[in-house]
């Protein structure tokens, strides 16, 4: 408990109007946007640079970030989390058409987004973890498409702000 001298009241939690949550909302997508369209530019210039191990890394973080995009853009909450099958999950109950981008409906799309979600601790710590160009040439196209779908589905839902209603994607 807090301390109460009895002189002041606590002040009253409130529920924001539509133009307050589609000002944080567009913060929030606004700034995890950038963030991750700077790891998919790390991650092409660490390809080039025939770094694959870094590139899988950088890869990794700006999927962290498309999908804590959707989330916040639909929540105003960001977990704090980087398992990209979890923030996955969670994504997909505000943008269905984020599963698109790593469907994992085949032994390899399921390998590349393994890959890809192991790559945030062992591409760092492991020296023994291997990633092909033909792995990052694979998982490029698959994050550039996850950054459409993000950049569509919240630019939608902050429109539908503006507007006064919220747009569920189910």
């Amino acid at each position: 408990m807090l301390y109460n001298s009895g002189r002041h009241k606590l002040a009253r939690r409130r529920k924001q109007n539509f133009q307050e949550i589609k000002e944080l909302a567009e913060e929030y997508y606004t700034e995890k946007l950038e963030r991750a369209n700077k790891f998919l530019k790390y991650a092409i210039l660490a390809k080039n640079e025939t770094d694959y191990k870094e590139a899988s890394f950088f890869l990794h973080q700006a999927c962290e970030n498309y999908y804590t995009c959707i989330i916040l853009t639909f929540t105003l909450y960001g977990p704090k989390e980087h398992s990209l099958i979890k923030l996955s999950a969670r994504a997909k109950t505000h943008s269905l058409e984020s599963s698109q981008a790593f469907p994992r409906d085949t032994e390899e799309e399921k390998r590349l987004f393994e890959l890809l979600q192991y790559a945030y601790v062992q591409a760092r710590y492991n020296k023994l973890f291997r990633v092909t160009k033909e792995d990052i040439e694979a998982l490029i196209p698959k994050v550039e498409l996850l950054r459409d779908i993000t950049k569509q589905s919240c630019e939608e839902q902050i429109r539908a702000y503006a507007t006064n209603t919220a747009v569920y994607h189910k």
